[in-house]
């Protein structure tokens, strides 16, 4: 799905490491993702390993962990509204 970069978290990949990059100041090349769980459950159960967008493989542990990381995010600003 096609959205504004606005609508979306960042990611970075530097030096192989993919994190979230929450004010978006990161270098190196970055991927976007929507910040809601039918998406962040879709990027955990991809089967394509590659984030194209990073150039960067992403094993079952990396993405699980960044999902993680996002869908606590999500949750505690779902406890804020």
């Amino acid at each position: 799905m096609r959205d504004a970069q606005a609508a979306m978290v960042r990611l970075s990949a530097v030096g192989g490491v993919v994190r979230p990059d929450e004010q978006r100041r990161l270098g190196g090349r970055g991927g976007y993702l929507h910040l809601r769980r039918e998406c962040l459950e879709r990027f955990a159960r991809a089967r394509t390993r590659e984030f194209r967008s990073l150039r960067v493989v992403l094993d079952r542990g990396a993405r699980d962990f960044i999902t993680g990381m996002l869908q606590r995010r999500l949750d505690s600003e779902n406890a804020l509204n």
